[in-house]
């Protein structure tokens, strides 16, 4: 298993090497960076796995793609969000180009909140975690879909839309492989519990 593992997440160095630009240095980097989250997510991944051992492994790697890509999200949120107020201030007018600025600041915090806050729950094989998970993190590719063809992104926005493509793909994987570990048992018990107390009413008018 570790071996496909290892196979399967080695397309995050090689997207940070074909997004990182035509210069060596920052293919260096790029290729740097890449290695880093691969080795990040493998030791979580394992983490994960001891801590949920009965829980299929697609799912384990989920959740280590989802809080590694979410923590960097969110620091780079924070960092977009502070240089586009301070540039908004500066600039005499308020247009729509100030708008995409602050509404991708704001979606790089929510996607990296999201995949922070459902992280372990997509660990431990929740369906429900898995699809909000990839709700939001569709939401967010869209986004980068959208902004791809804009002048002025300066490269972040391939490479974001390369580890937000792994994070939707293991996602994708999660949802298979708990849906078929689920196969016997009702992944949304809520539905049941609704279901069977609606029943209850009709019996029972007063």
């Amino acid at each position: 298993m570790s071996k496909v593992l290892i196979t399967a997440l080695s397309v995050l160095p090689v997207l940070a090497i074909l997004a990182g630009g035509g210069v060596w240095w920052v293919r260096a980097l790029s290729a740097a960076a890449g290695s880093i989250v691969l080795l990040v997510v493998v030791f979580l991944s394992r983490r994960f796995t001891r801590a949920f051992p009965d829980v299929p492994w697609a799912c384990h790697v989920a959740a280590a793609v989802a809080v590694t890509i979410g923590v960097s999200n969110v620091i780079a949120g924070v960092g977009h969000s502070a240089a586009v107020a301070s540039l908004a201030l500066s600039e005499p007018e308020y247009g729509p180009l100030q708008i995409l600025r602050f509404t991708t600041g704001a979606l790089l915090l929510y996607s990296g909140a999201m995949n922070i806050a459902l992280y372990r729950a997509i660990s431990a094989g929740r369906p429900w975690a898995i699809g909000v998970g990839a709700a939001s993190g569709l939401l967010f590719w869209l986004y980068l879909v959208f902004t791809l063809p804009l002048p002025g992104t300066g490269g972040s926005v391939p490479r974001e839309l390369g580890l937000w493509t792994v994070n939707l793909v293991w996602l994708a994987a999660a949802a298979i492989a708990s849906w078929r570990g689920n196969r016997g048992a009702n992944p949304f018990p809520i539905l049941s519990y609704l279901r069977v107390s609606g029943n209850r009413r009709a019996r029972d008018p007063s």
